[in-house]
């Protein structure tokens, strides 16, 4: 930015900055504490100039430690700005409330093309936005700990289907039918968890994705046994292509599982597109009316043996790209029928 040729100087301006700000030499020591920083800290700017920028620990509650290697990579030149989230402490008699979740920015100080130095500022993030940030951080350990735990599980599933085989070869028991089955069960379970953990992130980016594409894909995926698939009309939307593959697969499956039994093998998905969004749709069974609102809650299914994961996840997915997701009657019959609306079309 060109300095003007008024009257503002702008040691003045930098000095009266509402951010707490420190200038810090390549060495680590404060060369600069605007007005702010003083405040907060209950320091004279004479006691802070020349110190070790240490001294921000002062104010700070929490995240100190990860603000020192932010500092530490640009003054290497190992980055060109670090951001850091962290909680500041103000003093009892500071001008503003105590423990405010903030974030600090670290920028390198330049002088004729040479890294001399940085600027670290703090700034308050707002209690939505640190709910936000703190809600992404409880995902992202929930998904590590929901795959810890599947992977446990995986090696002693695999020992009882091992074994399990070695038993049939051996017998024939109506009692090891009933063993396969609850490890298959178990196999669900894990899988679904996994995948639940993984849905409550926030989508990826969104690109152009061709509906009917992706549908046929997905199709394939899921053993669908005598069901056929039917589309009707198409359109490019905007999209995460892996979520969406992961919601279509789950409303597959769902109508597989619910639409098919021993009695009847044949199924007829449709999947369509509406004036502002898609559906699918069944001529299985349906949905009760009455059982519509619950059919996306976790946990509940009207399968003696469902997980009721599935329709969650597909209600997260959807939600995560602000769509809305019902459950109607269907316009072939008594089947399920799906409509997510508020869905952006690509131009």
């Amino acid at each position: 930015m060109a300095r003007g040729e008024g009257d503002i100087d702008l040691e003045v301006v930098s000095r009266n900055q509402m951010e707490p700000t420190i200038a810090i030499d390549a060495d680590g020591t404060i060369a600069f504490a605007n007005q702010r920083f003083c405040d907060i800290g209950e320091f004279s700017e004479s006691e802070v100039v020349g110190d070790d920028y240490a001294r921000f620990g002062e104010i700070i509650e929490s995240g100190f430690e990860e603000l020192r290697a932010a500092v530490e990579a640009v003054l290497a030149g190992d980055a060109e700005e670090e951001r850091v989230e962290l909680s500041m402490h103000h003093p009892e008699g500071a001008p503003v409330p105590r423990r405010l979740p903030s974030e600090a920015r670290v920028t390198p100080v330049y002088d004729d093309g040479a890294r001399i130095g940085a600027i670290v500022s703090l700034r308050r993030i707002g209690k939505r936005k640190a709910y936000e940030r703190q809600l992404e951080r409880q995902n992202d350990r929930l998904e590590e700990f929901a795959g810890v735990v599947a992977h446990d599980l995986r090696n002693p599933l695999n020992i009882v289907e091992g074994n399990l085989e070695i038993a049939r070869e051996d017998c024939d028991s109506p009692h090891l039918d009933a063993i396969g089955d609850a490890v298959d069960r178990m196999w669900t379970i894990v899988e679904e968890t996994l995948e639940l953990a993984k849905q409550g992130r926030h989508v990826g980016e969104t690109e152009p994705v061709i509906l009917s594409e992706l549908v046929g894909q997905c199709w394939t995926i899921v053993d669908t046994h005598e069901a056929a698939l039917e589309t009707e009309g198409d359109a490019t939307i905007l999209a995460d292509p892996d979520r969406l593959r992961s919601l279509f697969e789950n409303l597959f499956r769902n109508a597989i599982d619910h639409g098919t039994d021993a009695d009847r093998a044949d199924l007829t998905v449709r999947v369509g597109v509406l004036d502002d969004g898609f559906y699918l749709e069944d001529d299985g069974p349906g949905i009760p009316a009455d059982k519509r609102e619950k059919v996306f809650d976790l946990g509940f299914s009207t399968a003696a043996d469902g997980t009721g994961y599935g329709l969650a996840i597909v209600r997260w997915i959807a939600e995560a790209h602000g769509w809305d997701v019902q459950a109607v009657e269907s316009e072939v019959g008594s089947g399920a029928r799906f409509e997510f609306k508020g869905v952006e079309f690509a131009p």
